[in-house]
Parts: C-alpha cells; sequence; structure tokens
C-alpha cells in the first residue's frame, strides 16, 4: 500500500510567493511526487518564491530526508516546539538550514 501525502498549494499574488504545505507521512516514494510539485510551481510562477512549509509532515525515511535536502528547495522555517515530526525533532530544522 502507497502512503500518500496531501498537498495545499498557496500562491500570494501580491507577494509573489507560493507556498506548498504537504500533510502526512513522508516517504522515499512519496518524496519525488512532492518535488515535482515543488518544481512545476516553479515553472508555472516564474519569478515567484517558492517555499515548502513542513510543519504538518512526518518523516522516518533517512532517504527522504536526504533527497528533500538534496533538492534544494527552499524551506520556511518551522516552529520548534512543533511535535509533528515524531520522534525526531531535530528534522525541521536540519531541512530549513
Amino acid at each position: 500500500m502507497t502512503t500518500k501525502l496531501a498537498v495545499t498549494v498557496s500562491v500570494d499574488m501580491d507577494a509573489s510567493s507560493v507556498i506548498v504545505r504537504p500533510s502526512g507521512r513522508l516517504t522515499s516514494d512519496n518524496v519525488r511526487g512532492l518535488l515535482a510539485v515543488v518544481r512545476r510551481a516553479e515553472r508555472i510562477l516564474p519569478g515567484f518564491a517558492v517555499q515548502l512549509d513542513l510543519n504538518q509532515l512526518r518523516c522516518d525515511s533517512h532517504e527522504a530526508l536526504r533527497a528533500l535536502k538534496d533538492s534544494g528547495a527552499e524551506t520556511l522555517a518551522t516552529h520548534p516546539e512543533s511535535t509533528r515530526h515524531r520522534g525526531r525533532p531535530d528534522v525541521a530544522p536540519r531541512l530549513a538550514a
């Protein structure tokens, strides 16, 4: 059974920004789809700042984390008190860097 992410894309035309908000469990299989959404937003809206909000995302896969980091996708700073990264409170700061 595949794990699916729910993804919301918010476009702020005044600020020329796009925020991609995935929620659910990130796996090494669905990370490629998430990155495809980010790249598509960059192609459709050139000149807009496309950011990935990881606050609603859970991840147990080191491969998926590496793929996100290696992609170069800009991530929003996450809240330090966030408990959504179950058992891995240090995941969000490393991804945002």
